[in-house]
């Protein structure tokens, strides 16, 4: 098989503690045609005399360090206006037949690439799709749970319909390969959050074949200060599945009812957060009980809606604090799993 360039974009910000261990990942995978981009971005700092410097809170030195040692790595500074921007950049300065994506306080296993590379062009796919594991200060947990299934192709809209029901890959860019005709028109919005759901979405409507290896070879972090803690980021999540299943309908409107699956766990979750998190306002909040309200009769005879997503848009409607409380109980379980670990 051809050796083909493949372009590594990782997006560093504010992650030193981190670092070394994304970079020293990268240094070892084996995939024998990488360019490696570091899009490192800092803080503008404005000093007394009225000039201005960037601190990059130590991430630039330990890119350096590295980029000395291999010369695949390829640094690219800038001053950091959120991951959108970064991205793009990299996009922007990609070589490579194909590109991929890791964050700087993520890790990779050293044949990622090789298998995502190889599965890619076994089925002449599009977007190349691994398993990933989720790294906790003291464990680590894979996502998927089917984690030996192998490779399997999938249609656009098999696709788009594992994006709706989010039980084995979701809108990341950081576990896919993709062709880079796939942004060809198409960059990463940089006026927004949560910039991965409408490009790596509007991507999907656009493939004609996906395959996902179950094989969980990404290593994401889960931090608490991450900007996925950010308390209004369910509410964003809501906003992109809507713009997403409105583009979904539009091309397969027969799966409408996945749609509405997805929608209406996203508006319940809002409540949950609202409730538990101490920002719940009825007001702001209508939107979600409209919604809830709008779609009750027809989400209980929806097969792709469970059971316990029936009984919590019941009690969003009917009893706030027992939600609240089963809400809370969840996320006291999780944090006791999470403590025996």
């Amino acid at each position: 098989m051809a050796e083909e360039l493949i372009s590594v974009i990782s997006i560093i910000y504010d992650v030193a503690p981190y670092l070394k261990e994304c970079l020293e990942s990268l240094s070892s995978l084996k995939y024998p045609a990488l360019e490696i981009l570091l899009i490192v971005g800092g803080k503008e700092e404005k000093g007394p005399d009225g000039g201005s410097s960037v601190d990059y809170k130590g991430c630039l030195e330990i890119a350096e360090e590295y980029a000395e040692k291999d010369p695949r790595f390829r640094i690219i500074t800038c001053v950091a206006n959120g991951a959108g921007d970064a991205r793009n950049r990299g996009l922007n300065a990609a070589k490579g037949a194909y590109i991929g994506f890791v964050d700087g306080d993520d890790f990779v296993d050293p044949e990622m690439y090789d298998r995502l590379f190889e599965n890619l062009k076994q089925n002449n796919a599009d977007i190349s799709i691994c398993g990933h594991f989720r790294e906790y200060p003291d464990h680590r947990e894979v996502f998927d749970k089917d984690a030996d299934r192998g490779a399997k192709l999938l249609s656009r809209k098999e696709g788009v319909k594992t994006l709706l029901r989010g039980d084995s890959f979701f809108f990341h860019s950081w576990d896919k390969l993709f062709r880079a005709e796939c942004f060809k028109d198409l960059r990463f919005p940089e006026d927004r959050y949560l910039e991965d759901r409408y490009t790596i979405g509007d991507i999907f409507l656009k493939a004609d074949r996906i395959v996902y290896d179950t094989a969980p070879l990404y290593h994401f972090r889960i931090r608490s200060d991450s900007l996925s803690r950010i308390k209004n980021m369910s509410e964003l999540n809501s906003d992109a599945d809507t713009y997403f299943c409105e583009q979904v309908l539009k091309q397969f409107p027969e799966l409408s009812n996945d749609a509405e699956a997805c929608l209406f766990y996203g508006h319940i979750t809002c409540l949950q957060n609202a409730l538990t998190e101490g920002y719940f306002d009825r007001k702001e909040a209508e939107k979600h009980f409209r919604y809830i309200r709008e779609h009750r009769k027809s989400i209980s005879k929806n097969p792709e809606a469970g059971l316990n997503t029936r009984i919590k848009g019941f009690l969003s409607l009917h009893c706030l604090f027992l939600l609240k409380l089963i809400t809370l109980f969840g996320k006291k379980k999780n944090e006791k799993l999470f403590r025996l670990h």
